[in-house]
């Protein structure tokens, strides 16, 4: 009986906790909850591990599905060609891939397109060179706020796992050690 739970702990404590992470996403072009004010007609995804060539990402607009050019995944991205730029409104970006450790994953991220008319931005064109200074500015910002969430909350999802494997650690070797003490007294 020591010999089986010797080898039990063994084998438990040999898989790395690598193998209870998935793959989420890192960033966004557009980012989650952005507003896009140049017209826009690609959309990129990248993740925090190489993702599999059969991972799709759907657009959606008030429900209706937009139709794409292509889609493509390229290491840790996954790119969605449009085939023209798209329209003022509200659009949802739907992913769903399959990671490195071969873990189907779905989530979404949702933004707006605001995109001037072509007559006002003639008209404002000095205007737009340093609003589109400053809009880069504040992207980048946003960009760098978003990966700093993104990495928080995968170092939750980590700490949480590693929590939940130390539980159970726990629970094995005190359950084994009371079966132990428990022959010995009989």
């Amino acid at each position: 009986m020591k010999k089986i739970i010797g080898l039990l702990l063994a084998c438990f404590l040999a898989v790395p906790t690598v193998s209870f992470a998935h793959t989420h996403v890192q960033t966004t072009v557009p980012e989650n909850g952005a507003t896009v004010t140049a017209p826009l007609k690609e959309i990129k995804l990248t993740f925090e591990t190489h993702i599999e060539k059969i991972s799709t990402v759907t657009v959606t607009k008030d429900g209706q599905k937009i139709s794409l050019a292509s889609q493509k995944v390229e290491g840790h991205d996954l790119i969605a060609s449009l085939d023209q730029p798209l329209e003022n409104g509200s659009y949802t970006v739907n992913w769903e891939i399959v990671g490195e450790d071969g873990h189907v994953m779905k989530d979404s991220i949702a933004f707006k397109v605001d995109v001037k008319d072509e007559a006002k931005e003639e008209n404002t064109q000095a205007a737009g060179k340093d609003s589109e200074k400053k809009q880069d500015a504040t992207q980048s910002e946003q960009h760098q706020k978003s990966a700093v969430a993104n990495d928080e909350k995968t170092e939750n999802n980590d700490s949480s796992s590693f929590f939940v494997i130390m539980i159970i650690a726990i629970v094995v070797v005190v359950g084994a050690l009371l079966l132990i003490f428990r022959k010995k007294k009989a």
